[in-house]
Parts: C-alpha cells; sequence; structure tokens
C-alpha cells in the first residue's frame, strides 16, 4: 500500500504492499547470521573528544548544516585542511556488517526539510548504503534518485506518505523489531495534518529506545558513531539494530499495571 504506483507500473516492477514488504524485511533479518568478530581495536574516542578535533569537524560540515555562526578558524590553512576534511567525511569502507544483519534505517522529512535530508543523504551516500533503508513515499522515491541502480543498496519498506499513514507504519515497524534507528528531519516552524502520527512515533522511538536523530546537527554528529559501529563490529555502538530495548521507563509502567490487575483479581 504505498503511494507511486502509477511510477512503479511505468519503470516495470511489482508493487508490493506494506505487509509484503514488511514480511519480507523480517524475513530477511531472520535469515541473516550476525558476524561476530573478536580482537579487533577500535577507534581511538580521545581524538574524536579533542576540541581542535570537533571545531574542525563541525567547521568542514557547516555549510551541510546550514550553520549561522562561523566554527572554523580565519587562517587559510585552516580553511585548507576544512576542505580535506569535507572531502574525506564519506570515505568509503567496509562494514562488519551486512544490511540485511541489521533492523531497518528510517529516513523521513517534511516538506520544508525535504531539501535538507537530500543534501545529507548525498553527504552520507557510502555510510547510508551500508544499511538497509526504509522511510515515508517521497523520502524513498529521493533515496532511489540518489543511489541510482547501485546493486549493493538495500531497501526495506516503502511507507505511505506521512499524512497518509507512513509515520504510523514506521512506528509500526519499531513494534515488530524491525527497525534499529530514524533519522527524522523535523519542520518546527510549520503545522502538520498528521501532528497526532508524528507523537505517535516520536513516543514510540523513546519507548523503544531506538536510535534517533530529529534534526540535522545530530544526524550529522550521528554519523560518526555509525561509522565506527560498522568499521570495526561494534554492536555497543548502536545496539538498536540488533537487540530489542525499550525505556528504563516501562519496567516501572508495567510494575504498576501488575499491581492494578492484582488489585482487580484480589476483590474478584
Amino acid at each position: 500500500m504505498t503511494e507511486g504506483t502509477d511510477n512503479d507500473s511505468e519503470a516495470g516492477t511489482t508493487t508490493m504492499s506494506f505487509a509484503d514488504q514488511v514480511a519480507k524485511s523480517k524475513d530477511l533479518s531472520a535469515s541473516a547470521r550476525f558476524l561476530a568478530k573478536s580482537g579487533k581495536k577500535g577507534f581511538g574516542f580521545k581524538k574524536a573528544l579533542d576540541a581542535s578535533y570537533v571545531s574542525k569537524k563541525l567547521g568542514a560540515s557547516k555549510k551541510l548544516l546550514n550553520v549561522i555562526v562561523d566554527l572554523s578558524d580565519s587562517s587559510d590553512s585552516d580553511s585548507d585542511s576544512d576542505e580535506s576534511e569535507v572531502e574525506d567525511i564519506d570515505a568509503n569502507f567496509d562494514s562488519v556488517f551486512a544490511p540485511e544483519e541489521m533492523r531497518c534505517l528510517a529516513l523521513i522529512a517534511h516538506n520544508h526539510m525535504k531539501p535538507s535530508i537530500r543534501a545529507f543523504v548525498e553527504a552520507n551516500q557510502n555510510l547510508l548504503k551500508k544499511f538497509r533503508l526504509t522511510g515515508t513515499n517521497t523520502t524513498m522515491k529521493m533515496l532511489k534518485e540518489v543511489f541510482g541502480d547501485d546493486p549493493s543498496v538495500v531497501y526495506g519498506p516503502t511507507c505511505q506518505s506521512g499524512p497518509l499513514g507512513g509515520d504510523a507504519e514506521i512506528a509500526a515497524q519499531m513494534c515488530i523489531e524491525n527497525l534499529g534507528g530514524m533519522i527524522f528531519f523535523q519542520d518546527p516552524m510549520d503545522a502538520h495534518p498528521h501532528s497526532a502520527d508524528i507523537d505517535c512515533l516520536n513516543r514510540q522511538a523513546l519507548v523503544h529506545n531506538v536510535i534517533t536523530f530529529n534534526n540535522p546537527a545530530s544526524a550529522y554528529a550521528g554519523m560518526f558513531t555509525f561509522r565506527e559501529a560498522l568499521k570495526h563490529g561494534k554492536t555497543s555502538l548502536i545496539p538498536s539494530f540488533f537487540f530489542t530495548m525499550q525505556s528504563p521507563s516501562v519496567d516501572e509502567y508495567k510494575r504498576k499495571q501488575k499491581m492494578m490487575l492484582d488489585n482487580l483479581t484480589s476483590k474478584n
């Protein structure tokens, strides 16, 4: 049940229902075996925490992030180094995990944020294609435009547009343990007819403790962690792509629910 059926038919492909896409995606996950590698040395995060290193990264990314304040040094030598940093931000690499071995990564953007998420995808192509990608209809079309005929890209379910239930379908994937992360560029300056669905999606991301980036700044910063996790096989950096998780508050909720049910049972 996806939008864009006409475009799909013109391309000579068959549009699968959302339920079939989810089932297929779950089958891929079930059939894949997690790779276990030991003895590899991880990247030193001391360098990443170094103030000068961070400021260079921010300076290199300021154009992509739409930064208003100049975060880089004004010297010519630093400008040259910034340019080289931009070139290295999305260097290709071999991932320890295949896309099918991880839960999906969802990409979503409100209308006024679509140019920003396209720029984000173009700036992080080599990293993003290491994941199994899902998202709402327009964003999925954009992903296929950016990646073209790249056979290494694995797509998960294509959901409806947000106002037609796409956000609810993304939330459903969280609930059935098929979603490991979400990049959701939300527009804080506009009203949305499906605000209830947006609230539900954001809440479920909290309930299921799924890695979430809700704006460009957090997304660009998070890609460094994603890259290190895939490059060095560190599931601990991106646990929600491999394991079922929940908010710490869920245990308290379940405890209170059990108390309420026990009280009702004892009265009967």
